[in-house]
């Protein structure tokens, strides 16, 4: 019986260290971590616990695919960080030096000869920030801007109101048919229908 056979699972690999077959696509993603059997299920299969640096669920696997070893395997060692390369450090070396400068002000540098360095130098042979060039900018629109507008002629006004097109008349409304008879009864629909082409004729 299953029953039977889940208990048998159950004193074999409960609390033991494995590993997985890693010729199984599905558990090709447990094969560099040690699995802990928590216990086994009524379906046979064991709850399993993996060493993963975030992963605390249990995972219920085949017992077929487990191995069973003495306890958990070594972390694999963090790679030694190798030293810079040559073309790692070119671009550093091709920055430059900026010894004496805030952060803030190597940033502007920067900003200002990747816009080609049109800005003319600020005082102490520093180039002006972005904000100082929109404000330059700002003030030269602003001064072309403050020319003489042309001056309107007096005969303009009367010229416009001249070209105007004269509004058109409004055509007196048309009276309105009666919608009930001399007795004050409402009329029908034909005799709306013959009224109208009386009227009309």
């Amino acid at each position: 019986m299953s029953i039977d056979r889940a208990e048998e699972l159950k004193e074999k690999l409960t609390d033991k260290y494995v590993v997985v077959d890693q010729s199984i696509p599905e558990l090709r993603r447990f094969a560099n971590w040690t699995g802990k059997v928590k216990t086994v299920n009524m379906s046979c299969r064991a709850l399993v616990e993996f060493d993963g640096p975030v992963d605390i669920g249990w995972y219920d696997i085949n017992p077929d695919y487990l191995t069973i070893v003495d306890g958990p395997r070594p972390k694999a060692a963090a790679k030694a960080h190798a030293p810079a390369t040559p073309a790692a450090a070119k671009p550093a070396a091709a920055k430059p030096a900026a010894a004496g400068k805030s952060p803030l002000d190597a940033i502007r540098a920067q900003q200002a000869a990747k816009a080609g360095g049109t800005a003319a130098p600020a005082a102490g042979g520093a180039k002006p920030s972005p904000l100082d060039m929109i404000r330059k900018m700002g003030a030269a629109k602003k001064s072309e801007g403050e020319t003489a507008p042309p001056v309107e002629s007096a005969a303009a006004p009367a010229a416009a109101a001249e070209a105007a097109p004269a509004p058109a008349e409004v055509p007196a409304a048309k009276p309105a048919l009666p919608t009930t008879g001399p007795d004050g009864k409402p009329l029908s629909k034909l005799d709306l229908i013959r009224m109208q082409g009386a009227k009309k004729s």
